[in-house]
């Protein structure tokens, strides 16, 4: 039996993840004697609220569907408004269960399927998402040439117009434009994202062309493409970005979803901030292959801000998503100014997740990256006329921070378990994105991702997602032609990674004795099965370990990117040992950058050439 095979079977095998609402006897309420019944077409929503109200303060609740479709339109005024309704807002709510039996949700227009706010022991199982229209479409390229590119629309899923030279969708609530933006390829056959292709793969100015209706389902576009994409290539178009996410999170514990398809949403699949403790089992957010399509979700398929406890994921999939699989961070916070003793001024980027009283506070001079002694916040002060805040502190900051400082939220650091996972080169970006000083364990997957499989980061330059790993286990996995896309060379900085790990923070060593941001990472046992050089990409890293991984060359794709199998940089007590390589896997050379040679230790019967940049 092979590896993939062995690996599929263990899929199938869901582990256990109790929550304390399982131990809570459950009144069960049947959306049926409510009289909400599949298959009517009905609206669904006012008979959800209506339950959602009537036991909003039970102790316990199952909210049971029996088979079916179920519909769910938004409230007719948010909508003309271009504000999304929320189907099912559960906030402040204990012990609620929601139990699909296998239904489908099926939504219409700007909504939300999904909302905790403030609850606890929140079971979500056994119900798939999607949406009647969705906000993609897709078109099948049928010719392409120097003066003109030829499309073909399914018209029945994605109806059209040409106005104005222009081309446009159709929607439930109208005209669907599209967004100028990402436009990705993907193989007609395979359904991958076409080799050595990123955003906007056939150019801008397609966006701006004059489009033309040939007729019989077909229209022009009148201009040079970028490139010309063999015949029977889709692109996916967008209709709006992080529009509203699908399953929402604020500040909950003990969340629970499983047995969950997830086919659309109007941006991240499942989104949470502040929550701790959230179990996925067998969450699927998947492309909807038999309506032929090549998207699922808008955005992410799962972020997770800010939160603590355990993060897991046993058992999913994804494909299709318009970001990566998972991304797991903190957010650091710029300092503009000291105040006074105990006082600072923060300027808030997009995405801040905030200190409340009595949590811990890391403060990090952008020069060295290190963390100092934690100091304790005492609560935060709106600035009149500003988004900036002050950050009060128990203890005096006199010497500990200063203006052009960074700050991360020491007490916001979950754990995160990703295991018997599925990873497809059929969304784009990254699959697993995570930084965080917790314990990380990413085991028994498989990845065939478009950029890189696992990417460890600490971004101090665009997206400020926090922080320093300091304990990484990456082991028993399976990364089978990843890094195929997403060429960080020549498109940094949005480039896909730089090899099929990668681990690259902001901070870049300037020499050989500073001190490395990162800490404490193992990638053992796994195998790779790779076209191209790139496997390790590592940046300021303290005890990396490269240990009894498989190296197996393919040849599904030309190599395209740097010519180093472990590429380090500025990396500290490195420990390389009893790997195999195939005697036909390009390179066998490990290439360093502000770094001594002498900083890696090898053992095994075959190691790696070592080359300085």
């Amino acid at each position: 039996m092979s590896s993939l095979l062995l690996l599929s079977v263990g899929i199938l095998v869901r582990c256990p993840h109790a929550t304390a609402g399982n131990a809570t006897r459950k009144g069960v309420v049947r959306v049926a004697d409510y009289g909400l019944h599949p298959g009517t077409g009905e609206n669904a929503l006012p008979i959800i609220r209506k339950i959602l109200d009537e036991h909003r303060n039970d102790k316990a609740l199952q909210i049971r569907f029996a088979p079916g479709r179920y519909d769910f339109f938004p409230d007719p005024q948010r909508q003309d408004a271009g504000k999304p309704t929320t189907a099912l807002d559960l906030e402040r709510m204990r012990n609620v269960e929601i139990d699909g039996q296998g239904c489908d949700w099926i939504f219409h227009g700007l909504m939300k399927p999904l909302r905790l706010m403030e609850s606890r022991n929140i079971t979500i199982r056994n119900l798939r998402i999607d949406w009647q229209r969705p906000y993609n479409s897709q078109a099948t390229i049928v010719r392409a040439t120097d003066t003109y590119l030829d499309m073909e629309i399914d018209t029945l899923r994605y109806p059209y117009a040409v106005q104005g030279d222009s081309l446009v969708f159709i929607g439930e609530y109208g005209i669907q434009r599209i967004v100028p933006e990402y436009a990705n390829l993907y193989d007609g056959k395979t359904h991958e994202l076409v080799y050595q292709t990123r955003d906007v793969p056939l150019g801008r100015d397609m966006f701006q062309a004059r489009v033309s209706d040939l007729g019989g389902n077909r229209v022009r576009f009148h201009y040079r493409p970028a490139m010309k994409p063999d015949s029977g290539t889709v692109i996916v178009f967008h209709h709006g970005r992080y529009i509203v996410n699908g399953i929402e999170i604020f500040d909950s514990e003990q969340v629970r979803i499983e047995e969950v398809t997830i086919h659309h949403t109007l941006s991240c699949g499942v989104f949470a901030v502040r929550t701790r403790n959230i179990a996925m089992i067998g969450l699927d957010i998947v492309a909807d292959e038999q309506a032929g399509r090549m998207f699922s979700t808008i955005a992410d398929a799962t972020h997770f801000i800010g939160c603590t406890g355990t993060i897991l994921f046993d058992g999913c999939s994804v494909s299709g998503s318009g970001d990566d699989f998972t991304n797991i961070h903190g957010m650091y916070a710029p300092v503009t100014e000291v105040c006074d003793d105990h006082t600072v001024r923060i300027a808030p980027t997009g995405r801040d997740s905030g200190f409340r009283p009595g949590e811990r506070v890391w403060a990090l001079d952008t020069a060295t990256m290190q963390r100092s002694r934690p100091l304790t916040a005492l609560g935060t002060s709106p600035i009149e006329g500003s988004r900036d805040y002050l950050l009060h502190f128990k203890e005096p900051v006199a010497g500990r921070i200063a203006a052009g400082h960074i700050l991360e939220n020491a007490s916001l650091c979950p754990k995160l378990i990703v295991r018997n996972c599925r990873m497809l080169k059929q969304n784009r970006g990254r699959s697993i994105l995570v930084t965080t000083p917790a314990r990380v364990r990413i085991e028994h997957n498989y990845f065939r991702s478009a950029g890189a499989a696992v990417l460890i980061e600490g971004d101090t330059e665009l997206w400020f997602e926090s922080g320093a790993v300091g304990d990484v286990v990456i082991r028993d996995n399976i990364f089978e032609d990843c890094y195929s896309s997403g060429n960080n060379l020549i498109d940094a900085p949005w480039g896909w990674g730089e090899g099929v790990i990668s681990i690259s923070p902001s901070f870049r060593p300037a020499d050989e004795t500073v001190a490395a941001y990162h800490r404490n990472i193992r990638i053992k046992r796994n195998t790779f099965r790779h076209f191209d050089y790139a496997v390790l990409f590592a940046r300021s890293v303290e005890g990396l370990t490269f240990s009894r991984n498989t190296l197996e060359r393919t040849r599904t794709f030309k190599p395209f990117y740097r010519p180093c199998n472990l590429y380090l940089d500025g990396c500290r007590k490195v420990r390389i040992s009893h790997n195999r390589l195939s005697p036909d896997f390009p390179g066998h050379n490990i290439c360093i950058d502000h770094m001594r040679a002498s900083e890696i230790v090898q053992s095994g019967a075959r190691t790696f050439e070592i080359t300085p940049n």
